[in-house]
């Protein structure tokens, strides 16, 4: 029987490590820091953080998020606006694309649903 994955107080996290970049960078790539706690099948789970900088988004998965730290602000191609902050949480859907800028560093928990 699968028992329940657990990471514990994922904003005092200190064993994040370096990530590849989830968008294409406008200017600097931004530095990106990850540590999953979670992988079944296609669905994988962790704790992700991103200095300020500007990603491209053309997403291929579904992602729920919930920010724990900083200024998060996307731009959808038909040029919706969306800000999110510390205590928020949202779902990227699966074809979303658009421009993410990172104001404040930000820190999430995430849960992906990759294409299989």
């Amino acid at each position: 029987m699968p028992e329940i994955s657990v990471q514990h107080q994922c904003i005092e996290e200190t064993e994040l490590v370096l990530a590849d970049s989830f968008g294409e960078p406008v200017g600097p790539l931004p530095k990106q820091t990850d540590k999953g706690f979670f992988s079944h099948g296609n669905m994988v789970a962790g704790t992700w953080e991103c200095e300020p900088g500007v990603l491209d988004l053309d997403l291929d998965v579904t992602e729920f998020c919930h920010l724990l730290e900083g200024h998060w602000r996307f731009t959808s191609e038909s040029g919706q606006v969306t800000d999110v902050r510390a205590g928020d949480s949202w779902v990227f859907p699966k074809g979303w694309k658009g421009r993410a800028e990172v104001i404040e560093k930000v820190r999430k928990t995430y849960m992906m649903i990759l294409p299989e």
